[in-house]
């Protein structure tokens, strides 16, 4: 009976080929790199190089990552191939703002300079350089970078764990350093003229509540009657309405960010406001609170700044 040769075993060899006219010279080492368990024949694989030993080193590389249990077998995926897999197939359990953002970075960042490069031959080298490009050429700032760096990682990580590479190569890479820009609420005169920009505004207990309470966008606008204690003058804020870009301008209720929700205690005045709130009965079948009246949240937005201008407008013809 004929003995099987060792997985990891190989031999090198010198090969000449002929392509339109011109003979080129290389050199291949074929090995073994396992059995197939259906037919039992020999898995063969081949490396190969400009010179011996080049080639002689891959082989050493495979024969033990084979004797050690690392061995991954070639594949021709591509950085764009996976990360559609990835995209399709492993972000079920996200959120729909979550998976349109990755799919965003994927489709505008990661694919057109990261996509045709093989899986496998990703370099950390090759990922720091598109990182550096990012930053000093396309001018994108050091959160954005790291956003785009997140979600990189995150495919790459799953491709790991799927034994199509062996390790991350972005988990070594260097971001650009961000520096957080420093808060500058507003002071005591530019709050009254605020309030004087906002007065009469169909919109204006709105921007008072949120004013006076520090609530974003999302989360004054996804308020519920059933977060709000009047007696005691708390607010509990675990909710925010976010919008579903990628539904056709559907809107949802959703934790807050890191599902975690904060408690906050109302000044008087704006206990006042959602008293009358509740007895005007100006609410949503859900339950929701409306100081005011319903919004878009690109309509608010656009209806702050809309007074923010207006107030430091005037505040220049003013002065």
């Amino acid at each position: 009976m004929a003995r099987k040769a060792a997985a990891g075993t190989g031999t090198i060899r010198k090969k000449t080929i002929t392509r339109n006219g011109k003979e080129y010279t290389y050199w291949e080492a074929r090995y073994t790199a396992g059995y197939d368990p259906g037919t039992g024949k020999q898995i063969q694989r081949s490396v190969s190089g400009k010179t011996q030993k080049e080639v002689a080193k891959k082989l050493k590389e495979a024969t033990a990552a084979l004797d050690s249990g690392t061995y991954i077998a070639p594949n021709k995926m591509t950085v764009g191939e996976w990360l559609d897999t990835w995209t399709k197939e492993y972000l079920s359990s996200v959120k729909p703002s979550t998976l349109y953002s990755y799919q965003a970075t994927v489709r505008n960042h990661l694919k057109p300079k990261l996509g045709a490069i093989k899986l496998d031959a990703l370099s950390p080298h090759t990922i720091q350089s598109f990182y550096n490009d990012l930053s000093n050429t396309a001018g994108l700032s050091p959160k954005t970078v790291k956003n785009i760096h997140g979600v990189l990682h995150k495919a790459l990580q799953k491709a790991v764990l799927n034994s199509y590479i062996r390790f991350n190569p972005a988990n070594e890479c260097e971001l650009p350093q961000r520096v957080k820009a420093e808060i500058q609420p507003l002071d005591e005169n530019q709050i009254k003229d605020f309030l004087k920009a906002v007065k009469g505004s169909p919109y204006e207990d709105l921007y008072i509540v949120t004013l006076f309470t520090g609530m974003r966008e999302g989360e004054v606008c996804g308020l519920m009657w059933d977060c709000v204690d009047l007696k005691k003058g708390t607010m509990l804020v675990n909710k925010q309405l976010q919008y579903v870009r990628s539904s056709k301008g559907q809107y949802r209720i959703v934790p807050t960010k890191n599902s975690k929700g904060r408690s906050i205690t109302l000044p008087p005045y704006i206990v006042k406001i959602l008293r009358r709130a509740k007895r005007n009965s100006w609410k949503t079948g859900s339950g929701m609170v409306s100081v005011g009246r319903t919004v878009d949240l690109f309509l608010l937005t656009i209806l702050a700044v809309t007074c923010l201008r207006k107030m430091f407008t005037e505040n220049s013809n003013e002065s």
